[in-house]
Protein backbone atom coordinates (compact mmCIF):
# COMPACT_ATOMS: atom_id res chain seq x y z
CA UNK A 1 0.00 0.00 0.00
CA UNK A 2 1.46 3.40 -1.03
CA UNK A 3 1.03 6.99 0.93
CA UNK A 4 -0.34 9.61 -0.56
CA UNK A 5 1.45 12.46 -1.67
CA UNK A 6 1.59 15.51 0.54
CA UNK A 7 3.01 18.84 0.03
CA UNK A 8 4.10 20.88 2.85
CA UNK A 9 3.98 24.48 2.55
CA UNK A 10 5.12 25.95 5.71
CA UNK A 11 4.99 29.63 6.48
CA UNK A 12 8.14 30.91 5.23
CA UNK A 13 7.16 30.33 1.65
CA UNK A 14 3.69 31.82 2.27
CA UNK A 15 5.60 35.12 3.60
CA UNK A 16 7.86 34.64 0.47
CA UNK A 17 5.03 35.00 -1.86
CA UNK A 18 3.20 37.48 -0.28
CA UNK A 19 6.27 39.78 -0.21
CA UNK A 20 6.96 38.93 -4.01
CA UNK A 21 3.20 39.62 -4.51
CA UNK A 22 3.25 43.22 -3.08
CA UNK A 23 6.21 44.02 -5.26
CA UNK A 24 4.59 43.12 -8.29
CA UNK A 25 1.57 45.36 -7.36
CA UNK A 26 3.11 47.90 -5.94
CA UNK A 27 3.48 50.53 -8.93
CA UNK A 28 -0.44 49.72 -9.81
CA UNK A 29 -2.28 52.31 -8.02
CA UNK A 30 -0.75 54.90 -10.13
CA UNK A 31 -2.43 52.46 -13.42
CA UNK A 32 -5.75 52.30 -12.01
CA UNK A 33 -5.47 56.15 -11.21
CA UNK A 34 -4.47 56.90 -14.86
CA UNK A 35 -7.59 54.14 -15.95
CA UNK A 36 -10.34 56.09 -13.71
CA UNK A 37 -9.01 59.32 -15.45
CA UNK A 38 -9.43 57.70 -18.92
CA UNK A 39 -12.72 56.40 -18.04
CA UNK A 40 -14.05 59.94 -16.68
CA UNK A 41 -12.77 61.59 -19.68
CA UNK A 42 -15.10 58.70 -21.92
CA UNK A 43 -17.66 59.07 -19.61
CA UNK A 44 -17.58 62.92 -20.35
CA UNK A 45 -17.30 62.87 -23.92
CA UNK A 46 -20.14 60.76 -24.07
CA UNK A 47 -22.67 62.42 -22.22
CA UNK A 48 -21.59 65.60 -24.69
CA UNK A 49 -22.20 63.97 -27.61
CA UNK A 50 -25.53 62.90 -25.67
CA UNK A 51 -26.87 66.20 -25.33
CA UNK A 52 -25.88 67.75 -28.21
CA UNK A 53 -27.68 65.09 -29.85
CA UNK A 54 -30.59 65.31 -28.13
CA UNK A 55 -30.71 69.09 -28.84
CA UNK A 56 -30.08 68.17 -32.61
CA UNK A 57 -33.45 66.31 -32.47
CA UNK A 58 -35.48 68.39 -30.58
CA UNK A 59 -34.85 71.25 -33.30
CA UNK A 60 -35.32 68.67 -35.96
CA UNK A 61 -38.97 67.71 -34.60
CA UNK A 62 -39.14 71.14 -34.03
CA UNK A 63 -38.31 72.22 -38.05
CA UNK A 64 -40.40 69.28 -39.78
CA UNK A 65 -43.81 70.16 -37.53
CA UNK A 66 -43.15 73.92 -39.00
CA UNK A 67 -42.54 72.68 -42.35
CA UNK A 68 -45.59 70.39 -42.19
Amino acid sequence: MTEPTTVRITLREIYDAVVELKQIVSNHPDKIEDHEKRIRDLEFKVWSFSGIASIIAVLASWVISQLA
